[in-house]
């Protein structure tokens, strides 16, 4: 055994022993070994072993510019060395405010007003609150639940986990402690096993429906806001079809109800537009979500941006938002954020992604075609995935087979690619990514996928 690996089965042991890792269970981790990156370069990353993969998850959906950028590790550096930290109550950094004008001259039109959290559930949070209290200033307090969508996932902390509805969050398990505020409309997830009946308009238009149904049964003027994602991602990478946002947009402007728009995962060019809304301007958010790829991970930094007719309600002093995060608009975040967006821009990564994706799903489109365990390949900018079935006759999910979802991780990790499979298969790498780099990872997935068809006895 190499010094190296045993150095790192002693940072397994002692992970095991004093590191609570977050959604994962300890007899696997105890079983299967324990995950540990050392570096990151580009669009890769090294574990302790010394094994380089692809990071074909981008960490969790937020390595935008890819790893190893010295410039954002250089900018927070010297600005920790130059004020490290000011209470966010009672000051603004030059870092920050410069940080909030840069993000409103990229949002869509009338979002300008960013309220700093350290991460997306808190963003959500906030937005939650925002939404409830500007009912609240205009003489509404009534309006005090939501509607989210099923299988979408928004944050784990308790107002997040609320409106969360992806069996990912556990919320079941949590529903006891849990404020019933929520109500859960159907995913604008155009597939079905066997195929649809309805066309993209009309499916698109039920769903939207489907939530003013909900409304009127319980009366529009208890209602808050609808939360949900541009395309969400837990529920399978769901890009709605085109009917769905401006339908959407026009109900809540029916009723009242505030529209929030989750941007955390789909913000900053993960969908080949600045925001995952431009895709469909006539849906207008008020509240608009982020986090993730506004740092690219270099920094935690999330925020809730409020359109101007909502940030008017809170002008007066009684109407002050009481709210607030030890850490949010923290200056080297705001220095991260900075020199982050310099370099998306500088290097034509939005564009990039919308190239790169485009090429992508062509790929993830072929494979569909030749792999029985594909059932659909989807996806918008660089956010895919793909449909994975046990059975292509009658659609039953591969996940009904965890050793099959288990050799499929495996398998890849081995062949020098990390990403995420669980009930689907979810391909979100880096911005920077080339197609060279693509044809590789695709390559991988290629090899994986008939190791796994061999194993389910679809080969």
């Amino acid at each position: 055994m190499t010094a190296q690996q045993t150095a790192a089965q002693a940072m397994e042991r002692q992970a095991l022993d004093h590191y609570w890792l977050p959604t994962q269970a300890w007899s696997n981790l105890a079983e299967d070994g324990v995950p540990i990156a050392v570096e990151g370069k580009g669009v890769k990353i090294r574990d302790a072993y010394g094994n380089w993969m692809f990071d074909g998850a981008a960490g969790l959906v937020l390595v935008n510019v890819g790893h190893g950028r010295t410039e954002i590790a250089d900018a927070v550096r010297d600005q920790l060395a130059t004020l490290h930290y000011a209470s966010t109550f009672h000051f603004a950094s030059p870092q920050v405010i410069a940080l909030a004008a840069k993000v409103a001259s990229l949002t869509p039109p009338g979002l300008d007003h960013l309220y700093f959290t350290s991460g997306g559930a808190e963003a959500v949070e906030t937005a939650l609150k925002v939404a409830y209290q500007y009912h609240a200033n205009n003489g509404e307090p009534q309006r005090a639940k939501f509607i989210a969508r099923r299988d979408s996932y928004h944050g784990i902390s308790r107002g997040a986990l609320s409106v969360t509805s992806s069996h990912y969050a556990d919320g079941d398990r949590f529903a006891p402690i849990l404020p019933d505020t929520t109500r859960i409309a159907p995913q604008p997830l155009y597939y079905a096993p066997g195929g649809m009946k309805e066309s993209p308009a009309e499916f698109a238009l039920s769903c939207a429906r489907a939530v003013e149904d909900i409304m009127l049964a319980e009366g529009p003027e208890t209602f808050a806001a609808v939360i949900a994602e541009p395309i969400s991602f837990s529920a399978g990478v769901a890009v709605p079809p085109a009917e769905y946002w401006p339908e959407l947009r026009r109900i809540c402007d029916r009723h009242g109800v505030l529209l929030i728009a989750d941007e955390v995962i789909t913000g900053f060019g993960r969908t080949g537009r600045w925001f995952g809304m431009e895709h469909w301007p006539e849906g207008r958010p008020d509240l608009m979500t982020v986090a993730k790829g506004i740092t690219s991970g270099y920094f935690p930094v999330g925020a809730c941006i409020a359109s101007d007719r909502v940030f008017e309600s809170f002008k007066t002093p009684d109407a002050a938002f009481r709210h607030g995060f030890t850490y949010g608009g923290h200056p080297a975040g705001g220095a991260a954020g900075l020199v982050n967006l310099d370099i998306m821009e500088r290097e034509g990564l939005i564009e990039n992604s919308e190239r790169m994706g485009a090429y992508l799903l062509d790929s993830l489109n072929a494979l569909a075609d030749r792999h029985p365990a594909v059932a659909e390949a989807r996806g918008l900018g660089l956010m895919c995935g793909l449909e994975l079935v046990a059975d292509p006759d009658d659609g039953t999910p591969l996940v009904t087979n965890p050793e099959a979802v288990k050799l499929l991780n495996n398998t890849m990790a081995e062949l020098g690619l990390f990403a995420r499979v669980t009930d689907r298969f979810f391909l979100t790498p880096p911005l920077t990514v080339t197609k060279d780099d693509l044809d590789q990872i695709v390559d991988i997935v290629d090899r994986a996928l008939s190791r796994v068809e061999t194993h389910v006895g679809l080969a």
